[in-house]
């Protein structure tokens, strides 16, 4: 009888695991892909909250105006949605941030991944007042931000990876020595020994839409690289050299008025320099903004620079940018 309930027991848990296995499976499968666009934030969190201290912390976090655009435009789209409306429709959003207030709860902030859709990225903050919701948010704001963030460059990396330009990156290997993945709709503008520039032109209506990426490399002398006015002298003498206008006795130059914003970031495993700056066609009427990625290439002391720009007059140029910026991030030196 023993042995009986034994094979039992065992035949149970077998079909127990297969069951567990099978829904992982099933769930894994069934997830929609995300919805929204690029840089949208759901924000479901109860009215009375949304106008008063929490409310007010959530905007202050998130809709605080990116850096280095020509014109206002925030860290990311929020969208406010109540809770008595926050219907299944709603879940697939790639970018959620749920908010509960309930007078006798913890307070709590959970970060939450793939919850209803692919991809998807879920902040749950949990707190018994107003006032303690809106701090919570307050003091974990560069965090969070960051965490949507990157996760919108992961989303845009993948994609990158899915659609690769194969000849782009053979080139920018050979040269640079980079693993670097870009979308199959840039071409080559210019190749030349230390420099390589990308394009992508488009048409939207009647409006023209431009991005670069250029891909530049000097030897390693000093610490003073990195210092941000030597890093747009830099610049400023390459673009001079082969970015020229509609002209050729015009050239991109950066905003000597603007200051570009600067940043210390990790590059896969390597010190980088981000600049966020403005820059013009001298002797034209084109402009727009840029970002900038600079590195050292210890095993050969040469420093590399990885340079996107965005030119759309009649449009917003925060997602145009952070494709760019995904696409930087990417980079990787080979052996």
């Amino acid at each position: 009888m023993a042995k009986k309930s034994f094979y039992f027991s065992v035949f149970t848990f077998f079909l127990f695991s297969v069951v567990i296995s099978s829904c992982d499976e099933i769930n894994e499968r069934v997830l929609p892909r995300p919805s929204g666009k690029s840089g949208n934030l759901l924000v479901v969190i109860d009215s009375f909250y949304w106008n008063h201290k929490t409310g007010e912390a959530i905007m202050e976090t998130f809709a605080k105006t990116q850096e280095g655009l020509p014109q206002r435009e925030p860290l990311f789209d929020l969208i406010f949605l109540p809770h008595q409306h926050f219907a299944q429709i709603f879940k697939t959003n790639r970018n959620i941030i749920l908010v509960e207030i309930k007078p006798n709860s913890k307070n709590k902030l959970a970060i939450n991944s793939e919850v209803w859709s692919t991809t998807q990225l879920v902040v749950t903050i949990t707190a018994p007042t107003d006032e303690i919701a809106a701090q919570t948010i307050l003091k974990n704001g560069k965090v969070l931000v960051d965490y949507f963030n990157n996760k919108e460059l992961e989303r845009l990396q993948t994609q990158t990876n899915q659609s690769s330009n194969p000849k782009i990156s053979s080139v920018i290997k050979k040269k640079f020595n980079l693993n670097f993945n870009i979308d199959s709709y840039y071409r080559i503008a210019t190749d030349t020994t230390d420099f390589v520039w990308l394009k992508k032109d488009k048409m939207a209506g009647e409006h023209p839409i431009s991005q670069g990426v250029f891909i530049y490399s000097y030897p390693y002398t000093s610490d003073s690289t990195f210092n941000v006015l030597s890093l747009t002298d830099k610049r400023n003498a390459i673009t001079k050299q082969y970015i020229k206008g509609t002209v050729d006795s015009t050239y991109m130059q950066s905003y000597a008025e603007y200051v570009p914003n600067e940043r210390e970031i990790n590059i896969n495993g390597l010190y980088a320099k981000e600049l966020r700056g403005l820059w013009f066609i001298k002797g034209d009427f084109m402009g727009g903004p840029y970002v900038n990625y600079t590195f050292v290439d210890e095993k050969r002391n040469r420093v590399i620079c990885i340079d996107g720009y965005v030119f759309a007059p009649k449009f917003d140029k925060r997602e145009f940018l952070r494709e760019l910026e995904a696409f930087a991030l990417s980079a990787k030196i080979t052996d």
